[in-house]
C-alpha cells in the first residue's frame, strides 16, 4: 500500500475517534447517573431508619419512666429526678426533658394524672435555718427539690368516692383508715397556725381514739409511717440540760395532697350545721381568698 494511502487512512480513523470521545463520555455519565441517584436514595433511607431507631428508643424511654413513676408512687416515695436518669434513661441523659414530656401525656391521656414536683423542703431549725442561708448567700440558683409525685387530674365530678375507691392493697379499711388519719392530723397542724406541738397532737389522737380506730398498727408506727412518706415533718429541737421540744409540721407530699380546700371540705364535714359565719372563719384559718368558694 502506498505511504500516502496509509496517512490519509491513519487521519480519517484519528478523526472518528476523536468524534467519538464526546459520544462515550455522554454514555459513561448516564450509566453513572442511575448509580449515584441509588447512592442518594439508600443515604436518605438509612437516615429515616436512625430516625425510627431514634423514636422507638425514645418511646420505649417514655413507657419505662411510665412504670418508674407508678412503681414509686405505689410505694409513696417521690419520683426523683436523679432516679429517672439512673434507672430509666441510663446512656441517654440529653433525652430528659423529651421523655418526661412524653410520660406526662402518657399519664393525662391515659390514666388522668400528671407528675407535680415537690416543695422544696422547709428548714424548722435554727441550724437548718443558718445551712439555708449560707448557701443562698453562696449560690444564687433558683432552688427546687427535684422531685415529683402522681396527682390527680379529673375533674372534680369524677373525684367522689364512688369512682376513686380507697386501693385495695393491703386491704380498703386499712387504706381508708390510713388516708383519714393523715389527713385529720394535717388538718390539726394547718388549723393550728402550720405548727403542732407534740403534747397537743397527742391529746388530740386520745380524743379520736386512734389506738382503737387505727386498724393496721400502732399509733406510734403509724406516725413515723406518716413522717417516712412525707406526709409531716416531725421536728426535734434539741436542747441543754431540758427535754427536747418535738414540733409536728406539714411535708411536702401533704401540702400538695391535701391543699386548704381539702381541709375546708373535712372540716365541713366533721362539723355538721355550719353557723352563719364559719366559712368566713374558716377561710382565714387556712389563708383562703374570701371570694373562692368553699
Amino acid at each position: 500500500m502506498p505511504p500516502q494511502t496509509q496517512i490519509q487512512r491513519r487521519r480519517r480513523t484519528g478523526n472518528h475517534d476523536a468524534a467519538d470521545e464526546p459520544r462515550r463520555s455522554r454514555q459513561s455519565r448516564r450509566n453513572n447517573e442511575p448509580e449515584e441517584s441509588e447512592a442518594s436514595e439508600g443515604d436518605q433511607d438509612g437516615d429515616v431508619d436512625m430516625e425510627r431507631e431514634g423514636d422507638a428508643t425514645e418511646d420505649q424511654l417514655v413507657k419505662k419512666l411510665v412504670r418508674y413513676a407508678l412503681a414509686c408512687e405505689y410505694a409513696r416515695i417521690p419520683i426523683k429526678r436523679d432516679g429517672i436518669r439512673d434507672k430509666v434513661l441510663g446512656n441517654n441523659p440529653r433525652s430528659f426533658k423529651r421523655v418526661f414530656e412524653g410520660a406526662q401525656a402518657q399519664f393525662q391521656q391515659v390514666f388522668g394524672m400528671e407528675m407535680v414536683e415537690l416543695p422544696v423542703k422547709e428548714k424548722r431549725t435554727l441550724k437548718e435555718k443558718q445551712k439555708a442561708n449560707a448557701r443562698k448567700a453562696a449560690s444564687q440558683s433558683v432552688t427546687s427539690s427535684r422531685q415529683y409525685i402522681l396527682v390527680s387530674t379529673l375533674p372534680p365530678e369524677y373525684k367522689s368516692q364512688s369512682i376513686i375507691a380507697p386501693s385495695q392493697i393491703p386491704s380498703t379499711p386499712e387504706e381508708a383508715a390510713y388516708v383519714g388519719f393523715y389527713t385529720m392530723v394535717i388538718s390539726l397542724i394547718v388549723l393550728n397556725g402550720g405548727e403542732l406541738s407534740d403534747t397537743k397532737l397527742r391529746r388530740y389522737l386520745t380524743r379520736m381514739n386512734a389506738s382503737q380506730n387505727l386498724p393496721m398498727d400502732k399509733t406510734d408506727n403509724v406516725l413515723q409511717k406518716v413522717v417516712r412518706q412525707g406526709y409531716v415533718d416531725k421536728v426535734v429541737e434539741k436542747s441543754d440540760g431540758d427535754e427536747d421540744t418535738v414540733t409536728w409540721c406539714v411535708g411536702s407530699r401533704g401540702r400538695v395532697e391535701v391543699p386548704p380546700e381539702s381541709i375546708a371540705a373535712v372540716v365541713r364535714e366533721v362539723w355538721g350545721d355550719l353557723p352563719d359565719d364559719f366559712n368566713k372563719k374558716l377561710q382565714r384559718s387556712l389563708g383562703i381568698q374570701e371570694s373562692s368558694e368553699l
